[in-house]
């Protein structure tokens, strides 16, 4: 909480100084709000990885190789959407209802700082748990990864689009009850509809072709693809629709976080 009660610095509203320490002082915020809410995230995000790939075998007497990689590659993608897509909205929700949105709106802070800072700290309980879950369930399975560096940017893209998906939806909605109920809705959707842990082909055919244009199955596409050779295809065309989402969202968000009443 120091550097928040620190008086401001002399330095002009511009520049990589005023940037940085705006960056600093809400991700110090952040962390500092999120102290208590922290330890309990990570335990349901490893509970949600690593215990949901342990669990879904308990259905098979033998769980198919093909099943088990869609299950273990695909359990890193719902702890990231659980932070961004899910969390910020539900957070933002209090704020509004508890009054302290406003407040938190009228610092002088450049709101790319605000978001970049919340987007640091949602990966600071989504990186271990998901790590978790991928170890474990290929202990569990027996499977033999095929990590890439590039596992550094799918998860960071992913994690980029949901939170900035989630961003938009709990900014653009002022009514705390909506975003709630639309982040419930979500849930639902994702875990339901959405080619994460299962192969596309499993659903009707004119869900499988809207999920084509849905960030979601090209979100575990992405990370698939940096955990397991042979299995994702389309790979760069899921880096497009993720950089539309992430674009599309970034302008709402702005729209709404720019908006004054």
């Amino acid at each position: 909480m120091a550097a928040l009660a620190a008086p401001p610095s002399p330095v002009a509203r511009s520049g990589v100084a005023y940037w940085a320490d705006g960056y600093w002082r809400i991700f110090v915020w952040d962390l500092t709000n999120l102290r208590i809410l922290m330890p309990v995230v990570v335990s349901v995000l490893i509970l949600q990885g690593a215990g949901f790939v342990v669990g879904i075998g308990l259905f098979f007497p033998h769980m198919p190789t093909e099943a088990a990689i869609y299950v273990v590659t695909g359990a890193p993608v719902f702890g990231l959407l659980t932070i961004g897509l899910i969390l910020e909205p539900q957070l933002v929700a209090a704020q509004r209802t508890e009054g302290s949105y406003e407040f938190l709106r009228s610092m002088p802070v450049p709101r790319t700082m605000m978001f970049l800072a919340w987007y640091t700290v949602s990966l600071i309980p989504a990186l271990p748990a998901l790590t978790l879950a991928v170890v474990v369930g290929s202990a569990r399975y027996g499977l033999h990864l095929d990590v890439t560096p590039t596992v550094i940017l799918a998860v960071l893209a992913t994690s980029l689009t949901g939170t900035l998906i989630g961003y938009a939806v709990a900014h653009g909605i002022r009514n705390p009850m909506a975003t709630q109920l639309l982040s419930m809705i979500l849930i639902f959707v994702i875990f339901g509809f959405s080619p994460i842990m299962f192969p596309a082909a499993q659903l009707p055919h004119w869900l499988a072709a809207a999920n084509l244009w849905f960030p979601f199955q090209a979100m575990a596409n992405v990370v698939r693809s940096s955990l397991v050779s042979g299995v994702a295809t389309g790979v760069g065309r899921s880096y497009i629709v993720l950089a539309c989402w992430a674009a599309a969202s970034a302008i709402l968000a702005a729209l709404a976080v720019g908006h004054r009443r």
